[in-house]
């Protein structure tokens, strides 16, 4: 049947191919494969980074240094506790508990949530690519942390409180002849009566707030906004679905750091509200680390574009400019069937999660080291 010459001709329509997993395995593999260029570039980034940001790692070490000294200092907050009342019977059983060895250590859940962050951003880079957001994230990362350490630091120190177990490491005996404070002569000093372990004892009037809940939640508070802002779910423009890993993947550190604060109460070594205290403060130093870090914190379309120093953005555009040169044009496919652009799909970094668009006067340019 002959075809009417007034109908436009219909195109054949091919489908668009899809590479195969292994495929896209090995692409990937070859994609994170250093070149010869890779670590000249990246020593080329690192000094960039530095001499933007010394006087911030300055200051880093400062608070650290803060921080370091107030905690060895041998100070004790003067605090009055009330043990027995006019008849003899113990009249704070919420001081009472008995010791019980904490499941974390105070080291070990720094190093935790320290460096499951650290390894999370530093894997990230597998899909992202991008030394600047490495950076920032670490940097953020560091601000949030020993900023609420120094916080948590200097309370502790100069308030503090009775933990649950405090009667069980004062091991109090009340002198003949002593009498107390207060009404009725109910309150007594520590050094008065408490012959336990002088070590343990000044532990126990450091109730406030929880250290280790403030460290979980500056940590694994300051992962769940980074996943949050770099998997992008609140970003309303974005038309695909997003999984509902996702919100799992966000969800978990917030789950992990509330485990190792309630830990602590279940444990009888603080009180609800020295938890709770502590996780503003985690909280409050992982927004302001974040927001320090990168462009913005609730606009989904900035704030997963990190902050860069002058010579940092100087350098990273230099090398973009030189790979925009050495960079061949591979759009034509070799067997001529014009599918060779459907085989090479954008990466995570790339595509849709990190399309450029025009915000300013910042990084415009690919960032991937």
């Amino acid at each position: 049947m002959d075809q009417d010459p007034n109908q436009p001709t219909q195109q054949q329509s091919y489908p668009q191919l899809r590479a195969p997993l292994s495929s896209r395995v090995r692409s990937l593999a070859t994609a994170l494969k250093p070149g010869k260029t890779t670590f000249p570039r990246l020593g080329r980034y690192l000094k960039a980074f530095f001499l933007d940001h010394w006087l911030d790692l300055v200051g880093i070490l400062i608070v650290v240094g803060i921080a370091g000294v107030i905690w060895i200092i041998p100070a004790r907050p003067p605090l009055l506790f009330p043990l027995l009342t006019p008849d003899g019977a113990t009249y704070n059983p919420f001081i009472g508990y008995p010791y019980v060895t904490p499941i974390l250590s105070s080291l070990l859940t720094g190093l935790l949530c320290g460096f499951i962050p650290l390894a999370v951003i530093l894997l990230s880079q597998v899909f992202i690519r991008s030394f600047a957001d490495f950076s920032s994230a670490t940097l953020g990362l560091l601000y949030s942390l020993v900023t609420g350490t120094c916080f948590q630091v200097i309370l502790k120190k100069s308030i503090g409180g009775l933990r649950p177990h405090f009667l069980s490491v004062c091991r109090p005996v009340v002198p003949e002849g002593l009498v107390g404070s207060g009404y009725h002569g109910m309150m007594y000093r520590v050094e008065d009566v408490c012959t336990g372990n002088s070590k343990d004892i000044t532990n126990a009037l450091q109730s406030f707030p929880s250290g280790h809940s403030e460290i979980a939640f500056a940590g694994l508070g300051y992962l769940s906004i980074y996943l949050f802002a770099h998997l992008q779910i609140g970003d309303a423009s974005k038309m695909r679905k997003r999984g509902f890993w996702c919100m799992i993947l966000v969800l978990m550190p917030i789950l992990f750091a509330t485990y190792i604060s309630s830990a602590l109460v279940l444990g009888y070594h603080h009180h609800a509200h020295d938890c709770l205290f502590g996780a503003a403060i985690g909280c409050l130093t992982a927004v302001l680390g974040y927001r320090i870090a990168f462009r913005s914190l609730l606009n989904a379309r900035m704030n997963w574009r990190p902050r860069v120093g002058r010579r940092l953005k100087r350098a990273i555009d230099t090398e973009s400019e030189r790979g925009s040169e050495k960079r061949p044009e591979r759009d034509a496919a070799p067997d001529g069937t014009g599918h060779g652009s459907a085989l090479r799909r954008p990466s995570p970094g790339r595509g849709e999660i990190r399309s450029e668009s025009d915000t300013g006067d910042e990084l415009e340019t690919d960032t991937r080291v």
